[in-house]
């Protein structure tokens, strides 16, 4: 229910730090226009927008939800990109080996079968490619019914920990591993302001974000976006 929330009302930037975070985090890698960047999960496609406008890289996007497909394509009509978003699951890529030269992911191997997933990203990274992620992270031990809470509510498999991030992309042959928790200060203004609702939005959906909001509000002392760079 959180990812359809999210989808009716067309957040970009969803994910925690936003763009802004997205933008630091690129800055320090080589992209040029021979570049190849997988975005999973695309969203609103806020993300490959950007990579696109500020590198003239090539992007492809990728999602699962239909409604998300459809409002990233719209923008990427919008704004003249030769982009288009495919659907993508990130358990089951629809690409080749040695594909991409990195992978970026915001907010989404968190919601899947993590296993899965970085086992696909790391089959279609090009050797020494680049995975960078942001994803959620248990900062310390939970009681088993607040774990139980978040899955619910997120419909997750597991809640990982930074230890658990680490052992799962070791087990997937991922190296020079570095994983920062990143403490998320205040609401980024780009991503207030970037949004695409669906002409109709229930009460349900509302109920929902309001939902998320007050969970983030119980654990923001337990519960952090981590920052995930490591390479193939």
């Amino acid at each position: 229910m959180y990812l359809d929330a999210l989808a009716k009302l067309g957040v970009g930037g969803a994910h925690p730090g936003g763009l802004l975070l997205t933008e630091k985090l690129v800055r320090s890698e080589q992209i040029s226009t021979n570049t190849r960047i997988l975005d999973i999960g695309c969203g609103t496609g806020q993300t490959s927008a950007y990579l696109y406008h500020h590198f003239k890289c090539q992007v492809i996007a990728c999602d699962i939800h239909p409604l998300m497909l459809e409002k990233a394509n719209k923008r990427f009509q919008q704004e003249s990109l030769p982009i288009k978003a495919i659907y993508g699951n990130s358990e089951a890529l629809p690409f080749q080996d040695d594909t991409f030269d990195i992978i970026i992911s915001e907010s989404v191997t968190s919601f899947t079968n993590i296993k899965r997933s970085l086992k696909e990203y790391y089959r279609v990274l090009k050797p020494k490619g680049m995975l960078i992620a942001i994803e959620m992270t248990q900062g310390g031990a939970l009681p088993i019914a607040d774990i139980e809470k978040i899955k619910n509510f997120y419909t997750l498999e597991k809640v990982m920990t930074k230890e658990g991030w680490q052992q799962e992309l070791e087990e997937c042959s991922f190296s020079q591993i570095k994983i920062d928790l990143y403490v998320v200060k205040s609401p980024n203004p780009n991503t207030l302001c970037d949004i695409d609702p669906s002409p109709s939005i229930d009460t349900k959906t509302n109920e929902v974000i309001m939902e998320h909001a007050k969970l983030l509000s119980t654990y923001q002392t337990s519960i952090f976006p981590c920052i995930i760079i490591a390479q193939k």
